[in-house]
């Protein structure tokens, strides 16, 4: 396992580090990337040969092992969501809000251009957000003209997790027996399985921030460089994945501080590694983002939802809020009034220090369950842990436990995450959070776990049972997910709307199921109203909840944004002759789609009514023919 972990953190290195430098070179194309791939062929085969490595095993002792190891529940059941959750993502194409808003686009606007460059709209989160996942789905969109290999990123990550898991584990005091168990229950949690068949880019990190503490310790016991660099790599991927993981890298510095003296035996291809650890890290962004905003993450001063004013109230609204979002049944048909609670809270004198919060405490107000956009490691690894802790200080204040040794080093890693998560609450305040921190929860655990009746607490057959139990039901999750439903949910819902056309829960489950689908509809409706010579149509949006589909299949047409500096003839002179207004740049204003296009010369060709919740208004997305 320890090999794939290594080649993966190459190739994420080989992915981001390329798209940097050949967007530098005006070179974002399949040309571009044949090169860099022939490149590091060259460059494998004579690192074989110079080394003569070999794998240990023979692929038929391998396998016979893989089979050995799925004989017990624990690890039959998460290969169980590993199928689930591939199944899942091969069946249905992507559907998560955030990711058809702004990251596929922002990848379509740079693989058209051929390089990166700060894109002309209005919503700053195409120009302003780490890019480490968009640089490995680059090439993917390449290949296939299309978005539906973009699961793969996560799949192959969501594979990788226990392996790791029991290392850092074991390294950071924990018994054998108890890291066995949570190696597998712990990607479970609902952030990683539910995230697992999809395209959200908040769990695929956690592979990096697992094995640069575990590379950088191992450097350590075996002396090893290569080890030492490659956890610097996985270091700086973690940064540049997401500018809220950039906490973890102090995790890295405290478990290769030991090991700093390896990089002088070689300090020339240290500083290359240092080099390019630091063109794969958050760095390059944030140049970006100073250069275009004046700040660091990019926001200017009308743009602060979400960054915390206070970090005091920061920290209480997050302990909250967090504590909410994990702890959320998987439906909860409350959220409506739940949430008019909170939007109350928020206007009384004490509330009104989280107003810097985006919608403060309020949970999934789209489909009221639990999905990959909002799911925290879960109510059921919460309870685990709970009782887990609870048993083993039973345990130990019953029985004399062992005491086991651990250096400085290991209790800091264990101390450690948990005032990074003081940090991520003092500075973090964005819509549904507790996805965002599931880099970090792994990193939680170890300071219950390495107490010595945790040994005796796995032991336990109710526990274990109780273990299964948990991931059992994430595995039901991953059947009934709303984004990827594996039962014939539109068949069962079609057949209960016609018995009972007046049911609000009904009606509710069949917007649950139904809306990422009805959506879709965009990009049929273009390619029947559009003329097939039309290359270039603009997008007049604040949150681009529809550009993906105006893209695909990709190099069939480009899209541009349109911001309120873009008079008609601008737009004509760039040669858009159509424009898809979305009604998200209408409402703020008051304005009217008749307004929109008598000010923009326009004549409407089609409508699509989108995501027609019984509790949200009516959401139009309009396609407008400009007049020459």
């Amino acid at each position: 396992m320890l090999i794939t972990v290594r080649l993966w953190i190459l190739l994420s290195a080989l992915l981001v580090a390329s798209g940097w430098i050949l967007s530098a070179l005006h070179q974002l194309n399949p040309p571009g990337y044949g090169a860099v791939f022939c490149v590091a062929a060259i460059a494998v085969i004579y690192w074989q040969k110079k080394t003569g490595w070999r794998p240990r095993n023979p692929a038929a002792q391998m396998t016979r092992k893989f089979l050995k190891r799925f004989k017990h529940p624990a690890p039959l059941l998460f290969f169980c969501l590993l199928v689930l959750s591939f199944i899942g993502g091969s069946l249905y194409a992507p559907n998560n809000g955030d990711t058809e808003a702004y990251r596929t686009p922002r990848v379509l606007h740079w693989l058209y251009a051929q390089h990166w460059h700060w894109i002309h709209t209005l919503d700053p989160r195409l120009n302003i957000a780490a890019c480490g996942f968009e640089w490995l789905a680059a090439p993917l969109i390449l290949l296939a003209h299309n978005d539906r290999l973009l699961f793969l990123i996560n799949i192959i990550s969501y594979s990788m997790l226990p392996g790791l898991i029991y290392s850092v584990f074991t390294r950071l005091g924990v018994s054998a027996r108890a890291a066995w168990w949570w190696m597998w229950i712990l990607p479970s949690g609902w952030c990683f399985a539910l995230q697992a068949g999809s395209v959200v880019n908040d769990s695929f990190a956690t592979i990096y921030a697992l094995a640069s503490v575990d590379l950088a310790l191992r450097a350590k016991e075996k002396n090893s460089i290569g080890d030492f660099w490659l956890s610097m790599l996985a270091g700086a991927l973690v940064t540049g994945a997401k500018q809220c993981d950039i906490p973890l890298i102090l995790l890295w510095l405290i478990a290769a501080w030991p090991a700093f003296s390896l990089p002088k035996k070689r300090p020339l291809c240290t500083t290359a590694v240092v080099g390019f650890s630091l063109l794969v890290s958050v760095l390059p962004i944030t140049v970006f983002n100073f250069q275009h905003s004046g700040n660091w993450m990019g926001f200017g001063a009308n743009q602060s939802v979400g960054q915390l004013i206070t970090p005091f109230w920061g920290i209480v609204g997050n302990t909250f809020c967090l504590s909410a979002e994990n702890l959320m049944p998987p439906i909860f048909p409350w959220a409506a009034h739940w949430n008019a609670l909170m939007d109350r809270f928020v206007t009384t004198p004490f509330g009104h220090h989280f107003a810097s919060f985006e919608h403060f405490g309020q949970l999934s107000f789209r489909a009221h369950s639990i999905g990959e956009g909002n799911a925290g490691i879960g109510l059921g690894i919460c309870t685990l842990m709970v009782v887990s802790i609870f048993t083993a200080w039973r345990y130990s204040k019953n029985h004399a436990a062992p005491i086991i040794a651990n250096g400085s080093q290991q209790r800091l890693l264990r101390i450690v995450p948990w005032a990074l998560l003081f940090v991520f609450m003092a500075k973090v305040g964005t819509y549904e959070n507790a996805r965002q921190l599931a880099p970090y929860y792994a990193f939680f655990l170890p300071f219950f776990l390495a107490r010595p009746g945790n040994t005796f607490t796995v032991r336990h057959r109710w526990w274990q049972r109780l273990g299964l139990l948990i991931m059992i039901f994430t595995a039901a999750l991953l059947v009934f997910s709303r984004s990827r439903p594996l039962f014939p949910a539109q068949t069962i819902l079609d057949g209960l709307h016609a018995s009972h056309p007046d049911s609000r829960s009904i009606s509710r489950l069949e917007f649950a199921f139904t809306a990422t689908l009805k959506a879709k509809q965009l990009s049929g409706l273009i390619a029947k109203d559009l003329p097939p010579d039309e290359k270039l149509i603009g997008y007049a949006t604040l949150n681009g909840s529809a550009e993906q589909d105006l893209w695909f299949p990709f190099g069939r047409r480009a899209v541009q944004r349109v911001t309120y500096d873009d008079t008609p003839e601008k737009l004509k002179a760039g040669g858009i002759h159509y424009v898809v207004v979305d009604s998200d740049i209408l409402d703020p204003f008051g304005k009217t789609i008749g307004q929109w296009m008598a000010e923009y010369q326009g004549v409407m060709v089609d409508k699509l009514n989108c995501l027609s919740q019984p509790d949200l208004p009516p959401y139009y997305i309009y396609l407008v023919r400009l007049q020459p």
